[in-house]
């Protein structure tokens, strides 16, 4: 921040400049007012209950601007979305569905990766979002991790470091700052830090080789921010048996001086369970700001963002945190916030009136065609259709999905199709009954979403080992290693609306 500015704000003030809050307001309202005159912070986290439609998302932004503006304070107040596509999309509520990580890296193509990051950048553009937290840079090493799996481009460090290089470059041509995450990785875990702590045992060798190079790629292609994990990384000794967000290991030593990082370093939400049930909130803003962290995301908790603040306000104010370092981030966040006005300066987004079909470009040229031995594709208008169709469930949550449904029926116009419903664990008696249900039929399509996982899902694509049977994989490829090898699979690794469509126009 400039010295002018720093100059005339309080601790208190300085302090809150640190906080993107969640706040529970959908306009400048008096819910807002007090939750800004109680800790007076610098950011947004704009959430699914923060959003009626786009002109009120809009609406929003503008009325923030103009408060923080009427206050005195540096701006633009940053408005941060968790914005990835796939399973972890707000947007899509308004706007067209685009396919996640996942999808695109089936292709080994990164040009879908620019597309990807330009076409969500227009999105945001247009709400007025200045940060996405995006992209996902984890290398998905570990097969059962719960709560990365789709959302990273795959298992190959040179892909994910392209596809994140990519990204940065469309998301920024489209007017808006990109966020890598969640260093240095969490592709390997599988347990899910929004419940509890989790452990990488990577030895550090193999974080440096395998889960680190995508962050040092998007270093280079100029990211403006990059958001840590909560994960703690045993075999690192250094690291002291902290998670990363409060290692002055990996925060300093390694993103600042090692990978020479000088943008923003901000925390995943700190009211995950992975920290807020093991630090005392009074202790959390200390720990991470000494770590070398300069933005805190605490989106959820009055009460615990007020603790937090309070906390930090008191370790600046007993000089156990000099202000130098406050001042330090400000600086950071500074810098930060005239890149976006450059972005916007020099924005090149998409025009709204192409959105669908960019998205629909997108969503057929991530579908990929495994194997088809029966040549059960494309769907004949001669033949009947049982089409199953799993019943979605927010699997972690970070995910976008739960309760939304898969459209496909609706897009395979013309054909004979009847599509019944299951849970992603069915019961044996729920899978009797499907199987006579559908047994009339000349075809079964059948939607898989983490079937190598759901053992109930496996039982039923075997039992169907009698039918014509197209499997198509709605969410994490590894589920062709348990799909039986006489079925036809196509990998979509996608349930949004423009997926299903692509592939009703490709194969029907």
């Amino acid at each position: 921040m400039e010295t002018k500015v720093v100059k005339r704000l309080t601790i208190r003030e300085k302090v809150g400049m640190l906080f993107s809050m969640g706040a529970p307001s959908n306009s400048i309202d008096q819910k807002f007012h007090q939750r800004f005159d109680e800790l007076p912070f610098g950011g947004m986290s704009i959430y699914p209950y923060n959003i009626e439609h786009k002109e009120q998302l809009l609406a929003l932004f503008n009325d923030v601007q103009h408060f923080y503006k009427q206050k005195g304070y540096e701006h633009p107040f940053l408005m941060a979305l968790d914005e990835e596509g796939g399973t972890l999309s707000t947007l899509d509520r308004f706007y067209p569905s685009v396919p996640g990580n996942r999808a695109l890296g089936l292709k080994d193509n990164p040009e879908l990766a620019y597309e990807n990051g330009k076409l969500l950048g227009s999105m945001m553009n247009a709400c007025g979002i200045a940060i996405d937290w995006a992209p996902i840079l984890d290398v998905n090493t570990n097969r059962k991790n719960s709560v990365i799996g789709v959302r990273s481009y795959g298992e190959d460090t040179r892909l994910v470091s392209e596809y994140g290089a990519k990204y940065i470059q469309g998301i920024h041509e489209a007017g808006v700052a990109a966020t890598a995450k969640h260093f240095p990785g969490h592709g390997e875990t599988e347990a899910d830090s929004h419940l509890g702590s989790v452990v990488c045992s990577l030895k550090e060798e193999d974080l440096f080789n395998k889960l680190i190079p995508p962050f040092e790629r998007a270093i280079e292609a100029g990211v403006d921010a990059i958001m840590v994990s909560h994960v703690i990384y045993d075999q690192v000794s250094q690291s002291n048996g902290l998670p990363a967000t409060m290692s002055h290991y990996w925060m300093t030593n390694i993103l600042r001086d090692k990978l020479g990082f000088k943008g923003v370093i901000c925390t995943d939400d700190m009211e995950m369970s992975a920290i807020k049930d093991h630090f005392p909130a009074k202790d959390i803003g200390a720990l991470a700001i000494e770590a070398g962290v300069d933005q805190l995301l605490i989106c959820h908790s009055p009460s615990f963002q007020q603790e937090v603040f309070q906390g930090l306000v008191q370790a600046v104010e007993t000089g156990r945190i000099k202000e130098e370092r406050i001042d330090e981030s400000l600086a950071r966040l500074s810098t930060l916030k005239k890149a976006i006005q450059t972005y916007r300066n020099k924005a090149m987004p998409i025009p709204e009136q192409m959105w669908k079909e960019k998205a629909l470009e997108l969503s057929k040229k991530s579908l990929h065609l495994e194997r088809d031995p029966k040549k059960l594709l494309p769907l004949k208008k001669d033949l009947s259709y049982a089409l199953i169709l799993p019943n979605l469930e927010a699997l972690t949550p970070a995910d976008s999905t739960g309760g939304k449904r898969v459209t496909l029926e609706s897009k395979l116009v013309d054909l004979q199709v009847e599509t019944f419903s299951l849970s992603l664990k069915p019961t044996n008696q729920e899978i009797d009954q499907v199987i006579k249900k559908v047994d009339a039929k000349d075809v079964v399509i059948i939607g898989t979403v983490n079937a190598h996982l759901f053992h109930e899902q496996q039982t039923l694509l075997h039992r169907l080992h009698h039918k014509d049977c197209i499997a198509l994989v709605l969410r994490d490829p590894y589920d062709l290693d348990v799909i039986p090898i006489e079925q036809t699979v196509m990998l979509i690794c996608s349930t949004g609306e423009s997926s299903m469509e692509a592939f009703a126009l490709r194969y029907s």
